[in-house]
């Protein structure tokens, strides 16, 4: 019987909802390096009303939809009374800019006492053409190119 990625990186995944297993070890070899620039951080963290399938519905089950239709965000990391939103991506494209761009009202709408956040793009490797929009919305880019993604591959016992 082999390990799958998933076994693998068990305890990871539980501490960090919602990435995928690439994603966690570029988050991991991040944090190596800044883990102590920041105070705390939150993971997977809701923004945004999301959708209210309505009135028909049981309360749990709308409870439970507006929740899954929300925005997620990989991570909020803090530094005092300042909030830096970060999208972790395996090879980030034109949808991880859109996606923190979309992120940063919908946070400061839930939590303006951090007022306006660092946008942050946490990724091994960039599509190319993307340094305009990048420069122009002021996100920062960690590119991340020393990570081990050895644990991803099978073992067999």
């Amino acid at each position: 019987m082999t390990d799958t990625p998933a076994q693998t990186l068990l305890a990871d995944r539980l501490r960090f909802p919602g990435l995928l297993p690439r994603e966690i070890l570029i988050l991991r070899a991040w944090l190596k390096l800044h883990e102590t620039e920041y105070d705390r951080y939150d993971w997977n963290v809701r923004v945004g009303a999301g959708s209210d399938p309505g009135p028909g519905w049981p309360e749990e089950t709308r409870r439970m939809w507006t929740m899954n239709t929300q925005k997620r965000l990989d991570m909020v990391a803090y530094r005092g009374s300042s909030a830096t939103i970060a999208e972790i991506k395996d090879r980030a494209g034109a949808s991880a800019i859109g996606q923190l761009l979309v992120y940063r009202p919908l946070y400061m709408a839930d939590h303006p006492e951090y007022g306006t956040p660092t946008l942050l793009l946490i990724t091994n490797r960039m599509s190319p053409d993307l340094d305009p929009i990048i420069r122009e919305s002021g996100i920062i880019v960690d590119l991340v190119t020393d990570v081990d993604f050895t644990p991803l591959r099978r073992h067999t016992p």
